[in-house]
């Protein structure tokens, strides 16, 4: 799976953009960075490392969670 993106332009300050980014040979299973725009250019604000990344709709009951996620048990990789 590609990285998944989302951005916004706050009331107050520069656009922002949260980038979710799965790490197949990483120590977790995500990366969430956050960006904000600084003169026309993307600047790290921040970044998080995740175990799992869940998405909720207003329609859902409950959250769903990606089942994409790096095996770290020392594992083959063919599962």
């Amino acid at each position: 799976m590609d990285e998944l993106s989302l951005q916004w332009t706050p009331v107050h300050g520069p656009m922002r953009k949260l980038v979710f980014e799965p790490q197949p040979e990483g120590e977790y299973a995500w990366t969430r960075t956050e960006f904000e725009l600084c003169e026309s250019q993307w600047r790290e604000v921040g970044i998080e490392y995740l175990e799992e990344v869940s998405f909720v709709s207003s329609d859902e009951e409950e959250t769903t969670p990606f089942h994409i996620q790096t095996h770290l048990e020392g594992g083959d990789g063919d599962e």
